[in-house]
């Protein structure tokens, strides 16, 4: 194993930060997978998942069974690590700008595009080559024109990212059950996904808006080959997936220890390991667009009670939890809005009104747009 770290260029007088991406292998013909956590740093189910995933890849390493590259980034964040207001960790958007860590990432398409053009040709497999090194040279030159800090932790990740097979974001939700986001380009490595960790929902969009960490990986693929359709051929694209590990409290090292392996099953599926004796062995999960993800608001100010946890499968118009005014002893209940997977809850049990309280995938189309939370 290798560790490659990053300073990031000093934001204020006496302070530094810097980031690590540990690389195994990369001596095989396997595809290069990458893992990250922590981008949202209030978020550490993911951490810990990553933690028990390193000791395993150490042994692999060591055995000689990786037969492609993993890199690994711990802790993808540590501007977010340092925020905490009122005793609070407050990692999902930075402080000075308000901007959501996962959000805005570099358009690849549109800063490549024009270098890309020339180097391409008839074989699919070296138009792969050329459009990964174009997206390494345009990072590193976006990361020496960073304005701030933020930028260039984006731009950092990437830099390690751009030219992945696939990459797996690790994330969680407030409560939640085990789920992920991905595009419709790969459904065979989404199944493969589901199967290996036991995801129970997976949300597939092309283009959710926001350009998220794992989309930024696949929305420039798709933007390249639209535009060079019927002149060059584009291979398929790097496959990217969210992966949320249920919800901030599900930390404890008996779950992570079994996603760690879990992971390792789908490092196997993929190729890029080998002598692991697991299969994927999960039921697959059900494959819903993030169009049909309904949100669930607040009535009127009050304390939210569930009537339904997260998993459950309800019915459009089921009681799903209860707001109760304090003051004037109105308790009015709140209702599925489609029928489907109520699949995640807000943590906070206080609630102002119209305060979104929750999400029901359904398999009918309720949004469109820009689908992602802030």
């Amino acid at each position: 194993m290798k560790t490659e770290r990053r300073r990031l260029a000093v934001a204020a007088p006496g302070t530094t930060r810097e980031i690590a991406c540990l690389r195994y292998g990369g001596g095989g013909t396997g595809p290069v997978v990458y893992l990250q956590a922590g981008l949202h740093a209030d978020e550490m189910p993911g951490v810990l998942v990553l933690q028990h995933l390193l000791p395993l890849l150490d042994r692999a390493e060591a055995e000689g069974r990786l037969r492609g590259e993993v890199r690994v980034v711990p802790a993808a964040n540590p501007i977010g690590l340092a925020q905490w207001t009122f005793q609070r960790p407050l990692g999902r958007q930075e402080a000075e700008s308000l901007h959501n860590f996962n959000r805005g990432f570099p358009d690849l398409a549109v800063l490549a595009g024009e270098r890309i053009e020339p180097r391409l040709g008839a074989d699919p497999a070296a138009n792969a080559r050329a459009i990964r090194s174009a997206f390494r040279e345009v990072v590193a030159e976006e990361i020496a024109r960073a304005r701030t800090e933020m930028i260039e932790l984006q731009l950092a990740l990437l830099s390690w990212s751009c030219d992945a097979d696939v990459v797996l974001d690790l994330h969680c939700d407030h409560f939640a059950v085990l789920h992920l986001y991905a595009s419709p380009e790969r459904p065979e490595i989404t199944s493969l996904l589901c199967r290996s960790i036991g995801a129970e929902l997976a949300l597939i969009e092309a283009v959710s808006g926001g350009n998220a960490f794992d989309e930024a990986h696949t929305a420039p693929w798709k933007q390249l080959r639209d535009r060079f359709a019927g002149r060059f051929p584009i291979p398929a694209p790097c496959f990217s997936a969210t992966l949320e590990y249920r919800g901030q409290f599900d930390v404890d090292d008996a779950t992570a220890g079994a996603d760690a392996a879990n992971l390792m099953t789908f490092l196997a599926a993929l190729g890029a390991l080998e002598g692991h004796g697991e299969r994927p062995a999960h039921p697959d999960a059900p494959t819903l667009p993030l169009g049909g993800a309904a949100e669930v608001f607040a009535p009127h100010a009050g304390v939210v009670t569930w009537a339904a946890p997260p998993g459950a499968t309800v019915r459009e118009g089921d009681i799903i939890a209860h707001v109760t005014d304090p003051l004037d002893r109105q308790r009015t209940p709140v209702l599925a809005p489609v029928a489907g997977i109520l699949f995640r809850q807000e943590l906070w049990r206080p609630c102002l009104r119209g305060a979104s309280l929750a999400h029901v995938a359904g398999d009918r189309i309720v949004r469109q747009g820009h689908l992602l939370s802030n």
